[in-house]
């Protein structure tokens, strides 16, 4: 008899033990708390540094390519900008790394909106072969740090004037398709 009771105890526990857990989730609700730094650009996850003198972080955080007497590193007696009719090249202008995931790498797509006098390449300047370009598609593995370099072609501008423009930076997860 204490076996047949026994036995019933355990059937009804595992049958209220099945019907609880066939239960639907209706509702959950917690207050948690969020934290996000923003940080310059050559301290955040996915950071630009500057590596030439003539490319900088501003006061608020943002990379600056400037080739003129407005660059806080520009020193008297130094050189002011470039010269018309003439093409240079810069190599490892600034650098882009990959700080966000341990085991990902990541696409970085940078697009420069000025004209066509600019335009940007990665790791050394080969000549005659390296090809800068204005949408530039670069894979970025985790802890690795990319060089991009700047070619500057000004033939047809004439001194005074200024090449402008903005660089935008856009990174998704996983290498760029060749």
């Amino acid at each position: 008899m204490k076996k047949i009771i026994g036995l019933f105890v355990l059937i009804a526990g595992l049958l209220i033990a099945v019907t609880a857990s066939s239960a639907n989730f209706a509702y959950f609700e917690a207050d948690r708390n969020v934290h996000i730094q923003i940080v310059p650009d050559d301290n955040e996850l996915i950071d630009l540094r500057p590596i030439q003198p003539y490319a900088y972080i501003t006061d608020n955080g943002m990379l600056v390519i400037d080739l003129s007497h407005n660059n806080g590193n520009w020193q008297e007696g130094y050189g002011e900008g470039v010269s018309p009719n003439s093409t240079y090249v810069f190599e490892e202008v600034f650098g882009v790394s990959n700080d966000l995931w341990e085991q990902t790498p990541i696409c970085m797509e940078i697009t420069y909106s000025g004209g066509d006098e600019v335009t940007f390449f990665e790791g050394d300047y080969v000549p005659g072969q390296t090809v800068g370009s204005d949408h530039l598609f670069v894979t970025i593995m985790p802890g690795d740090v990319v060089r991009i370099g700047m070619i500057i072609n000004t033939t047809g501008v004439s001194a005074p004037d200024s090449l402008d423009g903005q660089i935008q930076f856009y990174a998704v997860a996983g290498e760029c398709e060749s």
